[in-house]
């Protein structure tokens, strides 16, 4: 019997925990569309499916605006919220620059993802920075909103 592949690297490094938030994020998504899926008209869900993640995840709030239960209304408003920058910075990685320098204080390591229109993004308004810290907490942040998402909206699906 094969031993299953693990969801964290045990050598956490930056290829890692990028590999890491990808995977995750590709999880979520898969999570999202089939939300989608199973709640829209098959017409509904082609237009969706073919959209940005950002599109889908309105489409997924629209489902639930109009299908309320107050009991989970805060959780899934904050799920909503907690999202946002977890995408934001997806979108960094899988579209960006990203390159990793020693800070300004030159003990610590840190990455700078900057948009491919900027050569030498690292000193762009539109560059992140991130230590390895910030990166595995985005990581684990992403984990519990993959856990999140099935506990508030599975039972739609």
């Amino acid at each position: 019997m094969k031993k299953p592949v693990p969801v964290m690297s045990e050598s956490l490094n930056w290829s890692s925990m990028i590999g890491n938030v990808l995977i995750n994020f590709s999880t979520l998504d898969l999570l999202v569309q089939d939300f989608l899926q199973a709640n829209l008209s098959p017409e509904e869900f082609a237009k969706l499916r073919v959209r940005a993640f950002h599109d889908r995840v309105e489409g997924v709030q629209k489902f639930v605006r109009a299908h309320p239960d107050p009991a989970d209304q805060h959780a899934r408003d904050q799920f909503f919220v907690r999202l946002e920058p977890v995408r934001e910075l997806r979108n960094h990685i899988a579209h960006g620059l990203l390159r990793v320098t020693l800070a300004e204080d030159q003990k610590n390591w840190i990455m700078t993802l900057s948009l491919p229109r900027d050569l030498d993004g690292s000193s762009s308004e539109d560059a992140r920075h991130l230590t390895f810290p910030e990166l595995l907490q985005a990581s684990q942040t992403l984990t519990g909103l993959i856990e999140d998402f099935k506990k508030l909206f599975g039972k739609y699906g």
